[in-house]
């Protein structure tokens, strides 16, 4: 009996959140799939319906090619760089005792810093004039290692993944500490005890048991490399010569700068 009425007040209680995300997600979702198949362009939207020659046009355009083939590039790269540091940072957290407030503030500081005030301050950093970067390589002999970071094809897109990752690698580490903290401490004295060395206690007993919070982060982080845009819109804007282009970038410049409603939308 309890349970029955258990089962009618989730009803109620779920509505409101079902007809938000109906609202602001799943009708705007079905909008957009309609206008992709419409001609769209400029301030009026027509009825003319295209079909699929919005779709057929995306496969015919090689920046978009290369907006998806950047969009990879930046999520492997990125996750090949923040899966091994966030692993390393949290182990060595949750080791050390001294000071670890202090390196966890460090670590954890950038977070509070919004995207794009992050993104500005990091392209002053990388100003090939003025930056701190270019200024330290010089003061310690290596200028031949300056560069415009952000305005060269090679090195513009790693600048752009590595604020990335120092503005979002605390979330990692948080999360990896907290799946640490789950695993019972007399697994590994057990090992120590049977002759195992911390290495082969991580490959063996702590990674396993992380698998599970690691594999989430990795599918939370695709879909941000996915949906990536402030970082490159304000640090590059999909420059130079396309080398940052990702879908994200390409998409808003041809839906509202270019006005190109309906082809976005099938983007």
């Amino acid at each position: 009996m309890i349970q029955s009425a258990k089962r009618k007040l989730i009803i109620p209680f779920l509505l409101p959140g079902m007809l938000l995300i109906f609202v602001f997600f799943i009708l705007p979702a079905i909008q957009t799939i309609q206008v992709s198949f419409l001609d769209w362009y400029s301030t009026f939207k027509t009825t003319n319906f295209l079909g699929l020659e919005n779709y057929k046009n995306l496969f015919q355009d090689s920046q978009f090619i290369v907006a998806i083939k950047n969009t990879f590039k930046y999520f492997f790269i990125s996750l090949v760089i923040l899966f091994p540091l966030s692993v390393f940072f949290a182990l060595s957290l949750n080791t050390i005792k001294k000071g670890r407030l202090t390196i966890q503030f460090l670590i954890f500081s950038p977070v509070v810093l919004s995207v794009v005030v992050a993104s500005v301050m990091w392209k002053f950093i990388y100003n090939p004039n003025f930056g701190l970067i270019n200024w330290f390589l010089e003061s310690i002999g290596l200028e031949s290692l300056t560069r415009a970071w952000l305005g060269d094809e090679s090195t513009a897109l790693i600048a752009v993944i590595l604020v990335t990752i120092w503005h979002g690698i605390a979330t990692w580490i948080i999360l990896i500490i907290a799946g640490l903290d789950r695993i019972p401490k007399e697994l590994s004295e057990a090992a120590r005890i049977e002759g195992a060395n911390e290495i082969q206690i991580f490959f063996r007993i702590k990674l396993p048991l992380l698998w599970e919070v690691l594999s989430t982060l990795i599918i939370l982080w695709f879909i941000q490399a996915m949906q990536t845009f402030p970082f490159i819109f304000v640090m590059t804007q999909g420059g130079p010569h396309g080398s940052t282009e990702v879908m994200g970038t390409y998409l808003y410049k041809m839906a509202f700068e270019g006005r190109m409603f309906s082809y976005g939308s099938a983007m």
